[in-house]
């Protein structure tokens, strides 16, 4: 049984990444875990209280919302036939991205459904980082980010981002336990920045060893030229129409090793497509 951990701040951001989840998880058993968290820093200069006054009110208004939040999700899973889905919620005070990593090693997630805007990103958030960004920093397990308003589409094709690592037929396998009974068609990545790098001959060995060590029944092997490794990628996701794409971050991930700590938030805010970052 997957247990999937969906923090929401009550947003739309946050109601598509639910409505993800519900989709998400299919006719298979599943323990959706929803979680908000309460900052203890926020204040309101205006309002005549004390800082645990303030934090009851918005604790009370946390528990109000999320009863609605059950109670749509209760009668959403009845309407799709999802009686084997156990559903249970939390509502916590701490900071935001902290709270929602600890909350997942607590319940043993297997994964975490969470909204991020992607794309829509202002220039102010895109600067000081983001919830999602953060939680994919220090997360104990897998992590989907879901754009703004995207709907959930059967995952069938997959872009998976490639670094040349070992390790990366385990986690492609590891990727396609997480979305089973999904998936038939996977696309490998490798972005290089010059033509006499896409020739090495390195290259088509491992292409090989990937492809022949991949859990679906179809994997095809892709070498792309460009120097902004991001964009490469999210334009490849789109034209070849994938649902998903994949990305592995190890102690120094995918990003930081090809350009540095800041380029790792630049995927998030680039996307349409959901990603699912594997820690």
């Amino acid at each position: 049984m997957k247990k999937i951990l969906i923090p929401t701040d009550f947003s739309e951001n946050a109601g598509d990444a639910l409505a993800y989840a519900l989709d998400f998880i299919g006719n298979q058993k599943a323990h959706l875990h929803i979680l908000h968290i309460v900052e203890p820093s926020v204040t309101a200069p205006e309002l005549s209280m004390t800082s645990d006054d303030l934090l009851k009110v918005l604790f009370d208004e946390g528990r109000a919302s999320m009863k609605a939040v059950e109670a749509y999700s209760k009668k959403s899973l009845a309407e799709m036939g999802k009686s084997q889905v156990k559903l249970t919620t939390n509502v916590t005070a701490g900071g935001t991205a902290a709270a929602i990593n600890e909350e997942a090693k607590v319940i043993h997630a297997d994964l975490i459904i969470m909204g991020t805007q992607g794309s829509n990103h202002s220039r102010l958030e895109k600067a000081l980082g983001t919830i999602s960004t953060g939680v994919l920093s220090d997360s104990p397990c897998p992590v989907i980010l879901v754009p703004q308003a995207y709907r959930f589409k059967p995952i069938d094709k997959v872009l998976f981002a490639t670094n040349l690592a070992h390790e990366d037929p385990y986690e492609l396998w590891r990727a396609t336990e997480l979305i089973y009974p999904n998936i038939s068609i996977v696309r490998c990545i490798h972005v290089v920045k010059d033509r006499v790098a896409k020739d090495d001959k390195a290259l088509e060995t491992f292409a090989k060893y990937m492809v022949d060590h991949s859990p679906s029944i179809q994997t095809i092997f892709h070498i792309e030229l460009g120097k902004d490794i991001e964009s490469v990628i999210a334009e490849y996701a789109n034209d070849y129409g994938a649902e998903l794409i994949i990305m592995h971050r190890s102690k120094r991930n995918f990003w930081e090793k090809v350009f540095g700590k800041s380029h790792t938030r630049r995927m998030a805010f680039m996307l349409e497509l959901p990603l699912l970052v594997l820690n």
